[in-house]
């Protein structure tokens, strides 16, 4: 994984080729998606209660596999879990069960230990919005960015993973070691819900409609590997990424060992897709469709919780959570605090909108870049990755979209609204139930912020001190919020 100080470097390579180069929002009729229909389904739903379960449910429902298992994601990380998860896969394409994976090209490079997978009978993968640059590196790909804005400024960002088209783990995270809590380094704060039931119909057609368009390719036509290749990058990959981590693989087995039945909730959930229409003109389907699935209860909210790593506003505002307030509702969010970001461009913009949020009266809780998961296997600097949302403790909101432009306006993204009060109950508290992980970030009485938890307060924003903010300075000047 990335540390932080990388993601950045790598940021500012990018950046260094496309600034002032944002791309201008997108005109949005008025009646824009008007004619579209929110479609209720059947469901039942089963909020897996930590990261190690998570991870140990997906390796259960792959040796249970009889057989097809279906997935999306926008990084599949070269690590522990990651290839310990490929391997698992292989062996059930290795007994009939037929395999497909879609991933976003923006963290493929020259895979082979990953394109050699798609050699097998039972194996494919396709890869969405390719890159031409794929053997320098973030140098080579910001080249290949800086001539190809239009079309590569589009990713990938659903999370998506179907086993025999009757269970489905839908949420925020990638695959990799740091999504699982097992990264020595560094994790995430995320979430994932198991799901049964109708819903997964139209997950599948979603899925097929992706895999037969022209936006993605099969990875062969990319990444050349040797014709009797017999695994051996993947293999090599496994012995290099298991080196020195044989108690994170007994941990993980453990867990599947003992992995619990899920406690579902029979309930009704109503799923918004994106369009891939969005390819071609930017515009905001996801969101628009969202909004219209659940604009009646937004207009007569009385509480709202939003959590998302990233806040960044559309064209200076903060549309939705303006409306909430000014009709009384008392709304919550949850997010990164500066320091726990993992985007080195976030915080840049997120300093200035800070107090405008405080100012409309916003219960604000940013994650500490200190806090302590329990459920984690290694302790390090941590990052907040969920995104949810949860309406009059009786609907919620699971996907993959941020509160973000980019999510709005670029990448594909999917989501769903349940529909129960006992679920919203189970969201919330795993979302806030420990607030030793959050600050509470409040106004002085001369407008600045002030950061407390328990006992301890302080008016410095916490962890990120000068030569963040002179970064920061650099990134607004870039003017790229669309980006974001």
């Amino acid at each position: 994984m990335f540390t932080k100080t990388l993601r950045t470097l790598c940021a500012l390579v990018c950046v260094a080729f496309v600034a002032g180069c944002a791309q201008p929002y997108p005109k949005v009729e008025p009646d824009f998606e008007s004619n579209w229909q929110p479609q209720r389904y059947q469901a039942e739903v089963a909020l897996l209660a930590s990261a190690p379960e998570a991870f140990a449910k997906r390796i259960q429902l792959v040796r249970q596999a009889q057989s097809s298992i279906d997935m999306t994601y926008f990084d599949w990380e070269q690590d522990t879990l990651g290839v310990l998860l490929l391997s698992e896969i292989k062996f059930a394409a290795n007994r009939g069960v037929k395999v497909r994976l879609t991933l976003d090209d923006l963290m493929v490079f020259d895979a082979k230990w990953l394109a050699e997978l798609d050699s097998h009978d039972n194996i494919e993968i396709r890869i969405f919005n390719p890159f031409d640059s794929r053997k320098s590196g973030w140098l080579g790909r910001a080249i290949d960015f800086s001539s190809h804005q239009d079309r590569l400024d589009n990713r990938l960002h659903e999370k998506y993973f179907n086993v025999d088209h009757t269970h489905m783990i839908l949420g925020g995270r990638n695959i990799g070691s740091d999504y699982f809590g097992y990264n020595k380094h560094a994790n995430f704060f995320d979430l994932d819900v198991l799901f049964k039931g109708e819903v997964i119909v139209a997950f599948d057609a979603n899925y097929q409609n992706l895999w037969n368009s022209t936006h993605v390719t099969p990875i062969r036509e990319l990444i050349e590997v040797e014709e009797n290749h017999q695994y051996v990058d993947f293999y090599t990959t496994m012995a290099r990424v298991n080196k020195d981590n044989k108690q994170v693989i007994e941990n993980v087995y453990t867990h599947v060992a003992n992995l619990k039945q899920p406690d579902f909730i029979q309930t009704e959930v109503t799923p918004v897709f994106d369009s891939l229409q969005k390819l071609e003109n930017n515009k905001p389907y996801f969101r628009t469709r969202a909004e219209r699935s659940i604009n009646k209860e937004l207009r007569s909210a009385n509480k709202v919780v939003i959590s998302t790593p990233y806040i960044v506003p559309t064209q200076g505002k903060f549309t939705v959570i303006e409306k909430l307030r000014e009709q009384g509702t008392d709304v919550t969010l949850l997010t990164n605090s500066s320091a726990s970001n993992d985007s080195g461009f976030i915080p840049a913009y997120y300093e200035q909108h800070r107090i405008t949020l405080l100012e409309k009266g916003v219960n604000l809780y940013e994650y500490k870049d200190t806090a302590l998961n329990e459920d984690h296997f290694y302790h390090g600097d941590t990052y907040y990755h969920n995104k949810a949302l949860i309406i009059d403790d009786k609907l919620s909101f699971i996907g993959s979209s941020n509160f973000d432009p980019r999510s709005d306006f670029l990448n594909l993204e999917f989501g769903l609204f349940i529909h129960s009060e006992a679920f919203a109950a189970q969201l919330e508290e795993y979302l806030f139930g420990d607030k030793s992980l959050f600050w509470d970030v409040t106004l002085d009485g001369q407008g600045n912020p002030i950061w407390s938890s328990g006992n301890e307060s302080t008016a410095d924003n916490p962890n990120y001190g000068a030569w963040h903010e002179i970064t920061d300075r650099i990134f607004r000047k870039m003017d790229g919020e669309f980006e974001l």
